[in-house]
């Protein structure tokens, strides 16, 4: 397949798996258009035309030909230059690998990161929570983010695939959304009891097992495992972590538990005040889940797969 054709169709899984599809999402994309038509000059020239099509902009094809044909790809969670430099270093001694993806953004699309914040409003309103207050705690929570990233060197990466002339893609969000898809259904699928029959099922996934075994469990942050789970509810997409004012909302909803992949310190003051359990379910391991499921439909395609920096590939086709 032509890299083009593997980036519209990670897109269009993450889109299946957002909880803004339907009328909210096609009414941000007929907006980006909009505002597309109404620029002119130097205005129109820089605008990420992706953006008309790709809701997502922390997954771009950040260098090379769109229409490279593609039947190898070398794929990490976090792929900068040593990582392009081992790609190379694997052709050189024979293994094919026409592109190279990583899940956490780069270049552009790192840049972008800040604006997949927003969607977060929409994952707390899946969840009971007023859009209208979900949105007043968001969107200063995107700024911050904005103004974190800003100063960070976000060409490396690109830099150093483009002087080894590999193809380098992010592939963020979708992938994301994917696993919070899954978790959601598994756990709701499994109905926990308690805070610690969470933790037992995250554990019966293979991904979860693999990281277990390198000290890096799925752990019980606030709460503890004797306590009732009440409503559970995951979050992995949105780009970061959410803002830290939303434990108070969601207590009000109703939601007894909230799992994630990774949470700040202030985010475990906050749901211990507000009386939210908080289960950390892990990194790499809720990362590899997401991109698994794309890589999945890559492979079904002919695609062959190399997972490298800290991808634990599993397959469930």
């Amino acid at each position: 397949m032509k890299l083009i054709d593997l980036y519209r169709m990670a897109i269009r899984e993450g889109m299946a798996a957002d909880p803004r599809r339907g009328p909210e999402l096609d009414r941000l994309l007929e907006q980006t258009s909009e505002a597309y038509a109404g620029l002119q000059g130097s205005d129109k020239e820089a605008f990420d035309r992706d953006s008309l099509w790709n809701p997502y902009a922390d997954s771009r094809i950040v260098y090379g030909d769109p229409d490279t044909e593609v039947r190898s790809i070398m794929w990490g969670i976090d792929i900068s230059t040593p990582e392009l430099l081992l790609a190379d270093r694997l052709r050189e001694k024979g293994r094919r690998i026409d592109a190279v993806i990583s899940h956490h953004p780069r270049g552009r699309a790192g840049a972008s990161l800040h604006h997949m914040v927003r969607m977060q409003g929409d994952i707390m309103e899946d969840w009971g929570v007023p859009i209208t207050a979900a949105e007043c705690i968001v969107d200063p929570r995107a700024r911050d983010v904005m103004c974190a990233t800003h100063s960070a060197n976000h060409l490396q990466a690109r830099d150093a695939a483009a002087l080894l002339d590999i193809p380098l893609m992010c592939l963020h969000q979708p992938a994301d959304l994917l696993g919070q898809r899954f978790m959601t259904n598994y756990l709701e699928e499994a109905a926990p009891y308690r805070v610690g029959d969470i933790i037992d099922e995250i554990l019966r996934l293979p991904e979860y097992q693999f990281m277990a075994r390198e000290c890096n469990p799925p752990e019980i942050f606030v709460g503890d495992k004797d306590k009732r789970a009440g409503k559970v509810v995951v979050k992995f997409a949105g780009g970061t972590a959410g803002p830290k004012e939303m434990y108070e909302h969601l207590s009000r909803a109703g939601v007894g538990t909230v799992v994630c992949m990774h949470v700040p310190q202030s985010h475990i003051e906050e749901a211990r005040k507000n009386h939210v359990n908080l289960v950390v379910a892990g990194h790499m391991a809720s990362d590899s889940l997401g991109t698994n499921l794309i890589a999945d439909r890559f492979e079904m395609n002919g695609v062959d797969i190399i997972p490298c920096s800290g991808f634990i590939r599993v397959r469930r086709t």
